[in-house]
C-alpha cells in the first residue's frame, strides 16, 4: 500500500500540509475533500487521517491501518530482516539513486561514509535533499523510513557496524564467500565501497574486524548498483 508520511508532528491532532504534500494527495493518491485515509510517522505510528479541507487534515492514532487503507496495492506485510547498509559517498546524484531503491526495498538503516578512494563530496544540502527522497520512497512503496546519517570514516562504520559484517568486494580473497552460504542471526551491516572498490588496507581492517569479503556471483556493478543487488539478494535469502 502507499502511505501519506507526516513531515512533522501535528498540533492538537491537526496537521497543516506543506505544497508537495498537497500534490501528493490530490495528484498522486487522488484524495478529495472529506476523504479518510491511512498515514504514518517516521517511528512506524499509523494514523487514521481525515482530510477536511485543501490546507489540512486531522489525525488520530490508530492499531488497524489496514481499516482505511489508501489502496489496494500489495506491499510486504513485514518485519523485513534488519540490514545496515554502510555505503560510498558516490559522484553527482548517484546517492540519492542508492538510497531510493534501498528504502524501497525495505532496508532499515543506510550509513554513509568516506572511503580511501572516495570521490564524491558531502555537504549539508544533500542531507536535506537524501531525506525528501527517502520520505517520497516510503510514501510510494509502503515500506517505513530508514535511519540515515553520515558521512563517517571507514574506520568508524566498520568499528560500529552491528550483527554479521560483509564487506563487498571486486576480487577473491582468502576467506571470501558467497551471499548463500553465510550464516546470518540478527543483523547484517554490509560495506559496499566506491567507485574501484575498497583498498586493500581498508579489507584488511574490515577482516580484523570480523568481517567476510563477499563477491557477488554477477557482471562488475557500479558501486550504487552493486548496494542494490546485494540488499535485493540478501532480502530474498533471508525470507527463504
Amino acid at each position: 500500500m502507499r502511505i501519506f508520511l507526516l513531515s512533522h508532528t501535528p498540533e492538537n491532532g491537526i496537521y497543516h500540509l506543506s505544497a508537495k504534500e498537497k500534490r501528493y494527495l490530490f495528484s498522486v493518491l487522488r484524495k478529495n475533500i472529506n476523504d479518510t485515509f491511512t498515514a504514518a510517522d517516521r517511528n512506524g505510528n499509523y494514523y487514521k487521517a481525515f482530510l477536511f479541507d485543501e490546507e489540512s487534515m486531522s489525525i488520530e492514532l490508530t492499531d488497524n491501518p489496514e481499516e482505511t487503507l489508501n489502496d489496494n496495492l500489495s506491499a510486504f506485510s513485514g518485519p523485513f530482516f534488519p540490514i545496515t547498509m554502510y555505503i560510498s559517498v558516490l559522484k553527482g546524484k548517484k546517492n540519492e539513486t542508492e538510497i531510493r531503491m534501498l528504502t524501497e526495498i525495505g532496508v532499515d538503516k543506510i550509513i554513509l561514509m568516506n572511503t580511501e578512494f572516495t570521490e564524491g563530496t558531502w555537504n549539508n544540502h544533500m542531507s536535506e535533499r537524501i531525506e525528501a527522497i527517502a520520505r517520497e520512497a516510503v510514501q510510494q512503496s509502503g515500506s517505513k523510513a530508514p535511519e540515515i546519517y553520515g558521512p563517517i570514516d571507514f574506520r568508524d562504520a566498520v568499528e560500529e557496524a552491528e550483527g554479521t559484517l560483509l564487506i563487498l568486494h571486486q576480487s577473491k580473497r582468502n576467506r571470501t564467500e558467497c551471499l548463500t552460504d553465510i550464516k546470518i542471526k540478527d543483523r547484517v551491516s554490509c560495506l559496499i565501497g566506491p567507485e574501484g572498490g575498497f583498498s586493500d588496507k581498508e579489507c584488511e581492517l574490515a577482516e580484523e574486524h570480523g568481517a567476510i569479503p563477499i563477491l557477488l556471483r554477477t557482471n562488475i556493478l557500479r558501486a550504487e548498483t552493486a548496494a542494490v543487488y546485494t540488499a535485493s539478494s540478501l532480502q530474498t535469502i533471508l525470507h527463504g
